[in-house]
């Protein structure tokens, strides 16, 4: 028995049925002449929609009549279109050829084996969000639109048949992660396009039961749904999806007051996202589209989608580095934008062409409720020039949500087209890996930590300086505090100085005395991320970055001396991801400082200087702060701090 089952199709006929508009199939087992192969589930459904069983036959018994065969649809349901735009006729061919041949494609989680009756449990091939992927069933939808545009029966079938196989199989009760989530709202988006195109009563039903289930949540009785995040808004898309569709105007405006609740909690007033990740802002733009075009459908005016989705336009921009790709915060790829973002918004189509239409924001400072603070040399950087960009991290104003990271004080570091000091990015969502564990964790980032010091993450890292002088050529001065490790507090504050192109950080350490008897050694230990391909050298107390014929000098002062560590196999320290699911090797920089068991105050000073070939900047931390001369221009800049 083949991939898809008892009935599927020859090699040379799928490849004719998917690349035609009219084709004759070739079977495994051929329907007698004249009828369609039967892919629907054995059940024959009333007038009333309740499922009986068919008869069995005996000899006696007169013939049964062929199965009554449902016509097959000429065009997709208007909430398919409205949910799932159309995509290239290409894209859907090869999809819906994987799928009959029994492959699924579980978005970035990987591939899922079907057999002809799926068990839909976890498998070796897929991670922890293809696994979970599996119940959203939108995976399904390229069978139903390749057989609706070329009128082919049996992709219709076979979508029907996985439809009415994953209904049976879940009428009882359900694990957690089959109605949570994106996978709940997706799959009940995709069972009302099934059931609107196929009029089919038993997908009607469970698109209506699904759609209870994610109105549920009531958040219209706040203007602000906080603690939401992406997959809230799926979830309600999904339920004004059906009950527009059904009729039932009264849960219609249900799911439409929680959308709007919903939007307003994942789109920060400043137009930061909830999430941690600026590539999930850029997905949330994505979903605020879909809740318009599902608010058009639906016939109801889309205030204030509209807005909300625009107010992200700014954020996105800021987080993109000079390379025109997303900075890799949190769960974000480090990738150029793609798509449709932000279709003619100006802001979006500087950062969509690389800066060839539209125009960038005007600041080149800003500090965000969601938690980031960006910075640049400027938006269009002269060849030769400074190009320099960088961000940090504190706690975001909003409840964190499972797409942040434990990234606060982090530093990121881009200059002369070379990333100095990076994020590692997301890796992928399994949660068996220790390496993703690894790499959402403080020792993952360019922070700091401190061992035998008791931790609340509850108490966060807070912003307590974020200013520029920006508009004037001057200086960027921030200051972030993060109270999270105990008895040690750390306050890291930087100053970005325009004139000579350098960044200078200062960590203060502020530890309390060690009471009771026992008094473990606390040893705060800061780490600066790698990305692949640096070499590192020292000459004296400056080390250097070396990328191509690109430097950037790293000048120090206070305890700790230097030590890089590689990533090597075996261990997760080091890595970067690459691409989704693709590790690249790296590298971490780390100082470690012995904290007295009595009360005490260190300060650590490190300075990054970004270099051209053959220049020549030195810098020296001292007394009256960093003394740095670039270009014949020697400037003194006082130590930055939260004073």
């Amino acid at each position: 028995m083949g991939p898809v089952g008892r009935v599927g199709l020859s090699t040379a006929g799928l490849v004719a049925a998917l690349g035609a508009a009219t084709v004759a199939l070739s079977l495994v087992a051929s329907p007698a002449a004249g009828t369609r192969a039967d892919l629907t589930p054995r059940v024959d459904v009333t007038e009333s929609g309740s499922a009986t069983p068919t008869p069995t036959a005996t000899a006696t018994d007169t013939p049964p009549a062929a199965p009554v065969t449902p016509p097959l649809p000429t065009e997709l349901g208007s909430w398919c279109t409205a949910l799932f735009p159309v995509q290239p006729t290409s894209i859907e061919r090869t999809k819906a050829q994987a799928l009959m041949g029994g492959k699924a494609t579980m978005s970035l989680g990987g591939m899922y084996t079907l057999t002809e009756h799926p068990n839909w449990k976890p498998q070796g091939a897929t991670d922890t969000s293809g696994d979970r992927h599996v119940h959203s069933l939108s995976w399904a939808l390229p069978l139903l639109y390749r057989g609706v545009h070329k009128q082919v029966p049996e992709l219709v079938d076979r979508f029907r048949q996985l439809m009415h196989y994953w209904i049976e199989d879940h009428r009882g009760k359900r694990p957690y992660w089959v109605n949570a989530s994106i996978y709940g709202g997706l799959r009940t988006q995709t069972l009302v396009c099934a059931a609107q195109t196929l009029n089919d009563p038993v997908i009607a039903r469970a698109a209506l039961k699904d759609a209870e289930i994610m109105v549920a949540r009531n958040w219209a009785t706040r203007e602000v749904a906080r603690g939401t995040n992406n997959s809230d808004l799926i979830r309600q898309t999904g339920a004004l999806a059906a009950f527009c569709w059904s009729g039932d105007i009264a849960r219609r405006d249900r799911a439409w007051a929680n959308l709007v609740s919903v939007a307003r909690g994942v789109v920060q007033e400043d137009g930061s996202d909830v999430e941690g990740s600026p590539g999930y802002a850029v997905y949330i733009e994505n979903l605020l589209t879909d809740v318009e075009a599902a608010a058009a459908t639906c016939g109801l005016p889309a205030d204030p989608i509209p807005e909300l989705r625009s107010r992200l336009y700014d954020f996105v921009a800021q987080a993109i580095r000079p390379d025109f790709r997303l900075e890799s915060l949190g769960d974000t790829i480090n990738e150029s934008l793609r798509g449709a973002f932000g279709a003619s918004d100006p802001r979006a189509d500087w950062v969509r062409s690389a800066g060839t239409t539209g125009t960038p924001p005007a600041p080149i400072y800003t500090s965000y409720l969601g938690g980031y603070v960006f910075g640049r040399a400027g938006w269009q950087p002269q060849p030769g020039g400074a190009d320099t960009y960088y961000s940090l991290r504190f706690s975001s104003a909003r409840p964190a949500t499972p797409h942040a990271h434990d990234d606060g004080l982090g530093l990121t570091l881009y200059s002369r087209g070379i990333e100095w000091i990076g994020d590692p990015g997301p890796y992928r969502y399994e949660n068996s890996s220790s390496l993703r564990w690894h790499m959402k964790s403080r020792a993952a980032h360019s922070s700091v930590t401190v061992s035998n010091s008791g931790r609340t993450k509850a108490r966060g890292v807070k912003q307590i300086v974020t200013r520029s002088d920006w508009a004037t050529g001057g200086n960027d001065y921030t200051c972030l505090r993060d109270a999270t490790w105990g008895a040690v507090t750390v306050t890291r504050c930087t100053t970005y100085i325009r004139s000579v192109d350098a960044l200078v950080v200062v960590d203060y350490i502020a530890a309390a005395r060690i009471k009771g008897k026992r008094k473990p050694v606390r040893v705060l230990t800061q780490r600066w991320q790698l990305p692949p391909v640096q070499s590192a050298s020292n000459t004296g107390d400056v080390l250097t970055l070396a990328s191509g014929d690109k430097s950037l000098d790293i000048v120090k002062s206070g305890g700790g001396g230097w030590n890089a560590r590689t990533a090597r196999k075996g261990s997760s320290i080091g890595w970067f991801t690459e691409a989704w699911g693709t590790k690249a090797p790296g590298a971490v920089l780390t100082r470690s400082v012995k904290l007295p068991k009595a009360k005490s105050n260190l300060v650590l000073v490190t300075v990054f200087v970004p270099r051209n070939p053959g220049e020549t900047v030195p810098a020296v931390i001292g007394p009256g702060g960093v003394t740095i001369t670039r270009n014949g221009l020697t400037i003194t800049t006082p130590l930055p701090a939260p004073g």
